[in-house]
């Protein structure tokens, strides 16, 4: 019998590069990433996020040496996905971790070099020096986009006209000429040559477009004395702030009052001669510029969690109640899930019950929340109208401090149970039932058996899923802010708002994000977020640890 080689039983295909051929497509490729690093990287460092710009270097330099050093060859196909885990997840990690120690938040947004640019340069940051004219503008535009603008000077009513860019012209309403109906009342002209005059919608749209407002604001009028400042006054508007690099002093020439630069804190403060820091006689806060600058704080957010946030605040009953939800949660929707599972067991129709009982499972979540908000409604919901018609009462789910938390619990029982109710039902069937048949000889009754062999066997195989729905629980951001915001809120003062059903990653939210009732502080949102991870990864530790004795109870069994 003839057998055929394994050479010649390979299939034919294209032949392979050579090597150097392909060292070459290789190094192609990596200096089309390393260069579009590069730009970004650069980009984004002259904005002012240097970490941001090494996190997208250091991935490009990983990405280059796993592809053209040999050695790493088989992990050249896990670079793109090691890069993206680098800047989606490790970068995120470690700068939550910097603007912890920092005073980023409003205000404090930007580095110093570009906070000075701005007070300087921008036209918000200009005043009318005394004995200026001041006006009132309207716009005009003719059919072929041109701008032009009906000045009213403020002290004597004067009108003046002025196409944009070109000298101001004295100019008179002529008598019983037609006015422009938005602005009847101020007696602005409905043409002026070929020139119409646009009405207050029409206005707020250009204004709105920055393209046209940059550009309103950057010509300004004649020899660019006249500037346009807002939506209705323009006039000789001059720059407010000027910066002495050399005694880092930011001067407000409108008052000629000296601010000193304060690295410590981020803010350019106002001094007297006698070095002391000054304050508005009528807030009695220190005078500060509009603006400050991003800088590092030390652990100045962490003790404000620890003094005010902690001791004053409402972070230490948020902080019990994450912990109350996320253990309760975990608790009642296993019990349940548990239940059930030894309920359908053997019995008749068992699939399609539990097909059934999965369907919250497979809503998505936030239709479900909806869904239970508008159940849960004090005056249109279905649960509280029918409980009125049954009993002449309803409890206010949403508007009680208990009876909120109690319909958070229930929202989650509802989507959880499904859950534990589908891997508890595998895990029983693990269970070798001739352990009953000998627990039975010896005379346990069914209680015995089921606390003394079921659940800790059934706890060995779904222990690291309970303590993942614990992670999970104490992190749900979606289920406390869809279902009732975190309300009801409690006592007025805080800034910002927090209610009774927030847990910390609301909180935190809130702070970081939310400017209601307060100016957002992402430093101190980033100290929570820090003390948050610690919280879960210890809590994660002490789990593991009692699963491991869940483990040792189960060998023993």
């Amino acid at each position: 019998m003839k057998i055929m080689s394994s050479r010649a039983a390979r299939p034919i295909g294209l032949p392979a590069l050579p090597p150097i051929v392909q060292f070459l497509i290789r190094l192609a490729g990596v200096a089309v990433v390393d260069a579009v690093a590069v730009w970004l990287a650069t980009g984004i460092w002259a904005d002012g996020n240097w970490f941001l710009a090494l996190a997208i270097a250091l991935s490009a330099i990983v990405v280059t040496i796993i592809n053209l050093v040999p050695q790493l060859w088989p992990l050249r196909w896990m670079s793109p996905a090691l890069a993206l885990l680098g800047l989606l997840t490790i970068y995120p990690l470690i700068y939550t971790f910097y603007v912890a120690f920092t005073n980023y938040s409003d205000g404090h947004m930007t580095t110093k070099d570009i906070t000075v640019e701005r007070l300087t340069t921008e036209k918000q940051y200009r005043y009318l020096p005394e004995g200026a004219a001041n006006y009132y503008w309207y716009l005009f535009q003719n059919e072929q986009g041109d701008y032009a603008v009906w000045l009213v000077q403020d002290s004597d009513n004067t009108t003046y006209f002025a196409e944009i860019s070109t000298p101001i012209q004295s100019l008179t309403l002529e008598e019983g000429a037609p006015l422009c109906e938005d602005f009847s009342t101020e007696g602005v002209p409905a043409t002026v040559g070929n020139y119409q005059c646009m009405k207050k919608g029409a206005v707020f749209q250009i204004m709105a477009d920055e393209t046209k407002v940059a550009e309103l604001y950057a010509t300004g009028f004649g020899n660019g004395s006249i500037g346009i400042t807002s939506r209705y006054n323009a006039g000789d508007y001059k720059p407010k702030w000027k910066y002495d690099e050399d005694k880092d002093i930011l001067t407000d020439l409108e008052t000629n009052t000296p601010y000193y630069a304060d690295n410590e804190r981020g803010s350019f403060v106002a001094k007297d001669v006698n070095g002391k820091v000054m304050r508005d006689p009528v807030t009695g806060r220190e005078l500060t510029a509009p603006l400050g600058y991003w800088t590092l704080v030390g652990t100045k957010n962490f003790k404000e969690v620890f003094t005010s946030a902690l001791l004053e605040g409402p972070l230490l009953q948020v902080f019990l109640w994450t912990v109350g939800f996320a253990f309760l949660g975990v608790l009642t929707s296993f019990s349940m899930g548990l239940v059930m599972a030894i309920l359908l067991e053997g019995f008749p129709g068992a699939r399609v019950i539990r097909s059934l009982l999965i369907i919250p499972y497979a809503i998505p979540g936030m239709i479900g929340i909806l869904i239970w908000r508008g159940m849960l409604q004090s005056q249109f919901g279905v649960i509280p109208a029918t409980l009125r018609d049954m009993f002449d009462w309803a409890p206010p789910f949403l508007r009680d401090p208990g009876w909120a938390k109690f319909s958070i619990l229930l929202v989650n029982l509802w989507f959880a149970y499904p859950y534990f109710m589908l891997i508890t039902s595998g895990a029983l069937q693990s269970i070798p039932s001739s352990i009953y048949e000998a627990a039975e000889v010896d005379g346990a009754s069914a209680w015995n058996k089921f606390w003394k062999l079921t659940l800790p066997l059934l706890l060995i195989s779904v222990g690291p899923l309970l303590i993942a729905s614990f992670v999970f629980n104490f992190n749900n951001y979606l289920l406390i802010e869809a279902l009732n915001d975190g309300g009801p809120d409690m006592k007025e003062g805080y800034a910002p708002p927090v209610g009774h059903t927030d847990n910390l990653m609301t909180y935190t939210y809130n702070w970081a994000f939310s400017s209601a009732g307060g100016s957002r502080n992402y430093g101190l949102a980033s100290a929570i977020a820090v003390l948050i991870f610690i919280i879960v990864g210890l809590l994660t530790m002490f789990q593991f640890r009692l699963t491991k004795r869940w483990e040792e109870v189960g060998e023993n069994v």
